[in-house]
Parts: structure tokens; sequence; C-alpha cells
């Protein structure tokens, strides 16, 4: 996590999947795929999604755990099939604010790297619980790829 100047401050995880690419990007762009992993929470995932994977389609998401929810929505603001996805993120944990998400994928043989930032974050309590959750969501993400193995 770096601390950002007046455009927010940013969260960046990397993470290397063992997955190809394409699998990857299938995940973060197709909502039956997505209800899969996507959730902040430890333990079962419990996520609703929509989407339109297009330069300005949008997306919804609710994640919820037993003792509390999530809902966030967006629009994509890039998609570059299977390497680059950028879309914008806000929701009550955001402060309502619209920030950015950009996800690289970078094939290395069977396996995939990939390099999420958030961007324009408001405060650092909000970077701070982003940086929890989305280690979370990317531990799903983890998890989903090795039971498609």
């Amino acid at each position: 996590m770096d601390r950002g100047d007046t455009a927010g401050a940013i969260v960046q995880i990397r993470r290397r999947l063992r997955a190809g690419a394409d699998q990857v990007f299938d995940l973060w762009t197709k909502p039956d795929l997505m209800a899969r992993w996507m959730s902040p929470f430890p333990g079962a995932v419990v996520c609703q999604a929509r989407c339109d994977p297009r330069p300005g389609g949008a997306f919804s998401i609710v994640m919820s755990s037993a003792e509390s929810r999530r809902e966030v929505s967006g629009a994509y603001v890039l998609i570059d099939r299977p390497r680059k996805l950028v879309f914008t993120w806000m929701g009550p944990l955001t402060n309502n604010v619209n920030t950015l998400v950009t996800v690289e994928l970078n094939p290395r043989g069977d396996e995939t790297d990939l390099v999420l930032t958030h961007e324009r974050l408001p405060t650092m309590a909000i970077v701070d619980g982003h940086t929890r959750g989305w280690g979370t969501i990317l531990d799903h993400l983890a998890d989903a790829v090795a039971q498609d193995v």
C-alpha cells in the first residue's frame, strides 16, 4: 500500500494464480463465476453479481456473511481481454466516492500474475479496510481457480 496524493490513497496487491489469464479474466467478468469467489468475508462465499462487461457497462455486487453485507457498484472503463480490466468501484465503504480498480493479468506459462490496484480511496481507514477485503477476495479467487484445475 502506498499513500497517494490529492487523488487519494492506493491499495496494491499481487498474486500468482495457477490458471491461465483467459480463465482468470472470465472469473472477473462472468456473473455466475464472480458469485463463486467475490467476497471480503472469510468462510463461505455468498455473492450476487450482475455485470455488463463492456466499456461503459455497469456492474453491481452484493456480498454477504452472517454478520454483514457489502454492496458495491461501478462501471467498466477498459476491457483488454485477457490482460487488463479497469472499473470504477463505489459503495458505502468508499464513503460513496467513485474509486478506480485496475486488474492486470500477466501470463506466466500455466500461471498468471495478477496485480490489483485500487486508487482514489478517500481515507487511510478505508485503505486499511480495502487492503484486508481485497486480500480475502483474492484468497477466494485462488480457491476458485484451484477448484477448476
